[in-house]
């Protein structure tokens, strides 16, 4: 590694120090490049001088400026995502100025667009063997849009977005091809403007009933300008360790040359429930040979008949009871809301450009105790030194205050306690409870504050025309404050400590994200119609928390939001980690006539949290791309106007824990024999695993992108296949070892294999009106191959877990995480009385049975747009997920007797199936009767925006543009699922728990929004 740096530092003093004669004979390629449909600049496009390392990008006027270009014939191309490449020869005359001006057509074929690379350097898409999705944020109405796991949902074929629930400030579950790991977290790797930043889809220490803020949504949708979406390691294998899950690349909006453009934002919305919440149920009857004359009169009893015990038989119902307390006028939920107001400053001239923006944004839940605020600041600056030096500094800040309520299967979750409460007039707490004391709902109180920074400084220096040299430093520094307090005198106080008299958690973080790249690259022509580019590079990883708690009980009166009020079940811990990698990377790229691109990169990765037996992992990646429909033997037909043929093969992978590989010892303190005082001592805790290595994922993928009818047809296809091996997988231990009883060990194996669509239309295109659509799907075969063996040979028993401990399990040969119970082997209804008795119901009671994968293995989404002039467009998005069950918790928990409150437990029209579900849980302990399917499709997003025409700008001069657009989100939604809502999850974004257990479902959202350009 040291030789590697010193070879890059000469390597560039030797190019600074290149005679300045050369320099001066340089020229300057100009030039403006348009919409060939309308004749408007186009920003941002990519413009460079092939074989060299020479380029641009257009200003808000579309014109671009390329220095140091060495005299002769030079070829220029521009790209931009969503138009066609062009090409266009030019001559360089020493000290002169070349122009060449370009008119990109319109194309429903993604292979015009540029990407960034690992090595820092764009690329064009036409090169890359692996496909990448991208998504440019101003084709996006934002108003349906509250946060960034929303603006990537349905947008990216093979990327799956799971919102946990209608809690705000929750997060969603993203999965890119898949899960890969048993026991690493399977969410993908997250990049701002090129620095690794925390990326947690679980942030909260507490126990609130499962739902959790999520870090990629402390990331503005404001202030991206675009984000690219690399699905496996065929695409990712140069990020290397922690990459294998796909990565999500974020560019941050940039200043363009030209005037200075100031807009101004602000939004405001209501939140409404999707659903409407069922009445709990309770009928009173009299019942036969007991001791008491009346009781619950529930189907079960109401169908035993003869074969019911004394006191287990209704003959006759004598009341019922219905109350609905989350429908009623004492219900704690509430009107919610959401505000936003921002706004930004951008411009700049040939030498520097500039981005500054601010905004707040607030939200109200529709549970008590649930509020959001965060406050935003983003501040990018970028310049040119000299003809060969770029310098950029990208800056933002967070602080979000965020309160969370107690619900999914939280003890004393308000929604969860109005669905499974009696609805008997003597149950005060879940009946007249939410009008008798309405502090009842406020008395739980979490807290979230937190504070991040992220800043970064980026560099691209080209001593001559084929070497670019490329660095980047960040830092993602990151302050969590969390509080979770029960004051003193509560109905809580009835289940004594630590409830009693109150208490106070506190939790308090503090990350530290850091990252270092650097990078050579040189292009050059090998011949006239051979073009090399060689990167080598290196980069330096740093990532520590820091993270202490504290506990107290029984506060003290007057003194009850510190835990300087604490008196009683003091506790405390603190935790210290540190995760480093070093990485030396190498790519070979070669590109034959512009249509023909090979490449070859290894990366090497060192981590701290590699056993201490295992020296340096290589990643080898390989790619290749064959644009045929520009060769001169490929048929010219406006039918099939294009096509590229692409394969691609990465490796990447997934480290370990911190601490996963390390021996370990704790404190103990054991009173002595001899004299019985307390004596201080250490004990083994974690025995370690020198030999621990990361998990690898092995990927290739096979694809096409073709285009019709001129390119206005667009069609994408891919098949991609992945394997992880060395998968880590909690081994057993032998107690002898007086250690812990399992260590991680690299055991399991995992495939993942599918394939991906894109379908783009441009159905309509006058002077007048456009209409755009795309469908996007994927499917995917998720598997558990290998689970490993104990160290005696012997295969080892599944993992278990779930909500009750037993419903979801790794077991090979299924799905990671599938539904497993005992299952429901038959019922009958012998005697036709339209009820099934206990006896009429059959459970297997010793196997248990796959009944589902917990993960849609099919999605699919379309999306359209209608544009008229400049006055209007209305975008809408449907979105499909299916292949996958989830498990009603919520409907068995509200049929769990003795308090059952389902109508299903009385109604004498219940189906037979749900009768048979009833009985196979409350008489045989059979959960199989709740999973069910989970196919869903919803109408995501609908926005009508509408434009203040240009001819009547230009009449007014203060204002540039004035855009008002109305919108909602989760409009509607299709489905066979029984419960609330298929897609939610009580456990929020947990790697692997899943169910609908108490959870509110996502809510409605229409917005109101005005965007303004001054």
């Amino acid at each position: 590694m040291r030789e590697m740096t010193r070879l890059l530092l000469i390597a560039a003093v030797m190019f600074a120090l290149a005679p300045a004669a050369s320099a001066q004979q340089r020229g300057v390629v100009t030039g403006r490049v348009t919409d060939a449909g309308t004749g408007s600049p186009l920003v941002g496009a990519s413009v460079t001088v092939s074989g060299t390392a020479l380029g641009s990008l257009t200003d808000q006027q579309g014109e671009f400026r390329i220095t140091n270009v060495p005299p002769g014939p030079r070829e220029v191309t521009a790209s931009l995502f969503g138009y066609g490449q062009r090409r266009q020869a030019v001559t360089v005359a020493p000290g002169g100025t070349a122009t060449a001006n370009f008119e990109l057509q319109q194309t429903a074929l993604e292979i015009g667009g540029v990407v960034v690379t690992a090595t820092g350097q764009e690329q064009r898409t036409r090169e890359l063997g692996n496909t990448v999705s991208e998504i440019i944020v101003d084709d996006v109405a934002l108003a349906p849009v509250t946060s960034m796991s929303e603006l990537i949902q349905g947008r990216s074929a093979g990327t799956v977005v799971l919102q946990s629930s209608g809690t705000t400030g929750g997060g969603s579950r993203i999965r890119i091809r898949g899960a890969n790991s048993m026991s690493l977290a399977n969410n993908p790797l997250i990049l701002v403007d090129g620095v690794r930043v925390y990326d947690a889809e679980e942030r909260l220490g507490f126990e609130v009933g499962g739902q959790s803020p999520s870090s990629l949504n402390d990331l503005n949708p404001e202030d991206i300008e675009s984000i690219e979406i690399l699905k496996g390691p065929a695409a990712s294998a140069l990020y290397g360790t922690a990459a294998a899950n796909g990565v999500i690349q974020i560019t941050t909006r940039r200043g363009r040359a030209g005037m200075t453009d100031v807009r101004a934002w602000s939004e405001y919305g209501i939140l409404e429930r999707a659903v409407e919440f069922p009445e709990n149920v309770l009928t009173i009857g009299t019942l036969e040979g007991g001791s008491a004359p009346t009781g619950r009169c529930d189907l079960i009893r109401r169908a035993l008949g003869n074969e019911g015990a004394a006191g287990t038989v209704c003959t006759g119902v004598t009341e019922e009871f219905r109350y609905n307390p989350l429908e009623a006028p004492t219900s704690p939920l509430r009107d919610a809301d959401r505000k936003v107001l921002g706004a930004s400053v951008s411009g700049g001239g040939q030498d520097a450009t500039f981005y500054v923006s601010g905004e707040y944004e607030g939200e109200t839940g529709l549970l008590p105790q649930n509020d959001l605020r965060r406050l935003r600041m983003q501040a990018n600056a970028s310049g040119t030194v000299g003809d060969n030096l770029d310098v950029g500094v990208n800056i933002s800040f967070l602080e979000s205050d965020i309160q969370i309520p107690q619900s999914d299967n939280a003890l004393f979750g308000i929604f969860p306690m109005g669905l499974y409460g009696l609805p008997t007039p003597d149950n005060v707490e879940t009946n007249d409870g939410f009008l008798a004391d309405p502090q009842f709902a406020f008395d739980w109180m979490t807290f979230q504050d937190l504070s991040r920074f992220t800043g970064s400084v980026q560099s691209e220096y080209r001593p001559i025309s084929w070497l670019a040299l490329n660095g980047t430093v960040g830092l993602d520094r990151y302050a969590r404050e969390e509080v979770n307090r029960l004051p003193r005198n509560t109905v809580y106080g009835a289940f004594g400590p630590p409830f009693q008299d109150g208490f106070i958690q506190n939790f308090d973080y503090d990350i530290y994200n850091l990252t270092a790249n650097g990078s050579a690259t040189a292009i050059f022509d090998l011949t006239e119609e051979l073009v090399s580019t060689t990167s080598v590079g290196s980069q330096y990883l740093r990532e520590t928390l820091h993270r202490v708690y504290a506990f107290g009980s029984v506060l003290t009166p007057g003194v009850e939001e510190s835990l300087a009020g604490a008196t009683a079940f003091h506790d405390a811990f603190e935790d210290n980690t540190l995760n480093a990698t070093v990485s030396a990377y190498a790519q070979q790229r070669l590109g034959w006539r512009d249509r023909v691109f090979l490449s070859g990169a290894l990366r090497g990765d060192q981590n701290s949290a590699f056993g201490r037996n295992l020296g340096w992992v290589w990643y080898p990646s390989f790619s290749a791309s064959w644009v045929i429909a520009e060769e001169p033997f490929f048929p010219q037909s406006s039918a099939l106007s294009n096509l590229r043929l692409r394969a691609a093969w990465g490796q990447s992978g997934l480290r370990p824990g911190p601490t996963d590989a390390l021996q370990s010892f704790g404190p103990v303190i054991q009173p002595v024999a001899a004299t019985g005082e307390a004596s201080p001592g250490i004990v083994f805790d974690e025995i370690g695993n020198p030999d621990l290595r990361p998990e690898v994922v092995t990927e290739w993928e096979l694809g096409f992108e073709s285009g019709f009818l001129n390119d206005r047809l667009g069609l994408e296809f891919t098949y991609f296949n992945k394997t992880s091996r060395d998968a880590l997988v909690s081994r057993p231990l032998a107690p002898s070892l007086g250690a812990s009883t399992s260590r991680f060990e690299n055991l399991g194996k995992v495939k993942n294999s599918g394939v991906e669509v894109l379908l783009n239309a441009q159905a309509l295109r006058t002077s007048d009106l456009a209409l755009d659509f795309t469908l996007s799907g994927s499917t995917i075969k998720n598997e558990l191959i290998e689970l490993g063996q104990d160290a005696e040979g012997e295969d080892l028993p599944d993992i278990v877990f779930g909500l009750l401990g037993d419903t979801q399990r790794h077991r090979e040969g299924f799905p990671l995480g599938a539904w497993f119970h005992l299952p429901i082997t038959g019922f009958s209804d012998e005697n036709g009385d339209g009820l099934l008795s206990p006896a009429e119901v059959a459970v297997d009671p010793d196997t248990v049975v796959f009944l589902g994968n917990p993960f849609p293995d099919r999605e699919l989404s379309i999306s359209s747009t209608l544009s008229f002039r400049d006055w209007f467009r209305v975008s809408a998005l449907l979105d499909y997920k299916g292949g996958h069950e989830i498990m009603n918790f919520t409907h068995m928990s509200r049929c769990e007797l003795p308090n059952a409150v389902c109508s299903d437990m009385y109604d004498l029209s219940t189906p037979l199936d749900v009768q048979a579900a009833n009985i196979a849980w409350n008489v045989y302990g059979s959960m199989a009767g709740y999973v069910e399917a989970a196919d869903f499709v919803k109408l995501r997003e609908v926005a009508i925006t509408f434009s203040l025409p240009q001819s009547l700008v230009q009449r007014v001069g203060a204002v540039s543009g004035l855009n008002v657009t109305l919108a909602g989100r989760n409009l509607a939604t299709w489905t066979d699922y029984s419960g609330f809502d298929p897609e939610v999850s009580f456990a929020g974004q947990a790697n692997f728990n899943s169910g609908d257990a108490g959870t509110l479902p996502p809510n409605k959202v229409f917005t109101i929004r005005v965007d303004a350009n001054f």
